[in-house]
């Protein structure tokens, strides 16, 4: 029985995975023609794209925008993009792109490849000088 929950939770989280794919593919694809490793991930309703930057998983940037990424297609929430690097190991997050704004407010910068750019560069700097 408990093997077939587990499949069972493999095959959503596999349809998620492929459903956040094709709502964010714009972006993973301007990301992928910068760096390796991007991918999504999520908690609960939160959607976030992820750059993995460590092959432990410890270290990666996390792409949203005010919080996290809608799952429908209507992206007028995002209010920008936001990038992070989520350092687990010391429990610390530095922020390395941001043109999101505040709720009710235009939204910030939406444009891809400065985002693109910027998490690019930023990646492939820290895989340099951490060699991973």
């Amino acid at each position: 029985m408990a093997l077939h929950y587990l499949s069972a939770v493999q095959l959503l989280r596999r349809a998620d995975e492929s459903r956040a794919r094709a709502l964010y593919a714009d972006v993973i694809e301007a990301l992928e023609q910068h760096c390796t490793d991007v991918g999504v991930d999520w908690c609960g309703n939160e959607l976030t794209i992820t750059v993995q930057l460590a092959s432990d998983g410890e270290q990666y940037v996390a792409i949203a925008g005010r919080e996290s990424l809608p799952w429908d297609g209507n992206r007028n929430g995002i209010g920008g993009w936001k990038a992070v690097h989520i350092d687990n190991t010391y429990g610390t997050a530095k922020v390395i792109y941001d043109t999101t704004t505040g709720e009710g407010e235009p939204p910030g910068d939406m444009s891809l490849e400065p985002l693109a750019e910027e998490v690019g560069s930023y990646v492939n700097g820290w895989r340099a000088v951490h060699g991973a």
